[in-house]
């Protein structure tokens, strides 16, 4: 027992090799650096923000066939994009915000898994509908921002199809399979759709309830911990989003109150993506140092904000959601090894033997 809480904390901090696809990679800081400068010689940063949001899709990319690559991209484009539409309808009735990101959680859990599109996941899903529940603009900007989000999509997606052109090895082939063959293979989907959408119901709940200053960090730091891909993997993140937080909001302090000029932050917010991108394949509190500072300047770029009050609120989000994360993981685990045992029956439809 004691050599498992040494090794557990040991890998907090360990440093693997990372490993990445360099023209993605690449490709990725372009996109971003490309939709950042259309806002700024366009004199509008809000293309540059929504338009990121959409750059990111860029993150799907695998090694297969173009036309499959094509059609998951615009999938996963419409998703997220009808995803943020949801979540601002909710603005009419905010009671409805936890039900709407619950079950858009649900259901992209379901599909991303069945169809196995691997992480992110339904990560931005939740994070675009979890802001856009909590935003107040007119309803008339809606297809604005929409827009800006989707030339992002279109960005990347060029830049996709730039990077599959560049492959040395073949493509994976991608294996035709129907809905319900997909559910019969992998029949635990739902189990694992309801666990992950009722614990985002719970978090826009609670940060609504709290009434935290931009609820949707709550939200976010909650799905970014449950990516995990097991309890262990779960609970390291939680004590790492937490740990490089801590750190990133310090070197935020000291970004939001240098005399930036907006081409200086716009380099700024290039070069700490970059380096996020590598880390996180190296460890993740160690790509949350730069995380936090690029998401704050970047949103910096379009309001005006309260340095101290917003650098407060952030770590107060990010730590409740990370908690709330790990509890619910330790809790869903638990209950169905529990269970599992109290169920297993043995039983089967097989005849018996003569």
């Amino acid at each position: 027992m004691e050599n498992m809480k040494n090794n557990f904390f040991k890998d907090l901090l360990h440093l693997h090799r990372p490993t990445f696809n360099v023209v993605q990679l690449l490709g990725t800081i372009a996109c971003m650096a490309i939709i950042l400068f259309i806002g700024y010689f366009s004199h509008n940063m809000s293309i540059a923000s929504f338009g990121f949001l959409g750059i990111f899709i860029l993150m799907y990319y695998e090694n297969i066939p173009l036309k499959n690559l094509i059609l998951r991209f615009i999938a996963v484009a419409l998703f997220i994009l009808t995803s943020f539409l949801i979540g601002f309808l909710t603005t009419f009735a905010s009671w409805t915000a936890p039900i709407a990101v619950g079950l858009i959680a649900f259901l992209g859990r379901i599909f991303f898994r069945l169809y196995d599109i691997k992480k992110p996941g339904v990560f931005f899903a939740v994070l675009v509908s979890a802001m856009g529940a909590s935003m107040r603009i007119p309803i008339k900007q809606v297809p604005v921002l929409g827009s800006y989000y989707l030339l992002g999509a279109f960005i990347a997606i060029l830049m996709a199809i730039i990077v599959h052109f560049t492959e040395k090895e073949p493509p994976t082939i991608v294996e035709e399979k129907s809905f319900f063959q997909r559910v019969h293979e992998d029949p635990s989907v739902f189990i694992d759709g309801i666990f992950y959408g009722a614990t985002l119901f719970l978090a826009v709940y609670l940060s609504s309830g709290l009434q935290l200053q931009n609820p949707y960090w709550m939200v976010v730091s909650c799905a970014a911990i449950l990516q995990g891909d097991n309890l262990r993997a779960i609970m390291q993140r939680n004590v790492q989003r937490i740990l490089g937080t801590v750190i990133g909001i310090g070197i935020a302090a000291l970004l939001l109150n240098a005399p930036l000029t907006t081409l200086e932050t716009i380099f700024l917010i290039i070069a700490l993506f970059t380096i996020s991108q590598i880390s996180v394949r190296s460890n993740y509190a160690l790509s949350a140092f730069f995380t936090t500072p690029m998401a704050l300047l970047l949103s910096s770029l379009t309001k005006d904000q309260n340095v101290p009050s917003l650098l407060q609120y952030r770590f107060i989000g990010i730590a409740l959601g990370a908690l709330l994360g790990a509890l619910s993981a330790w809790l869903i685990t638990t209950g169905l090894k529990f269970y599992n045992k109290s169920f297993d029956l043995h039983e089967s439809f097989d005849k018996e033997p003569d």
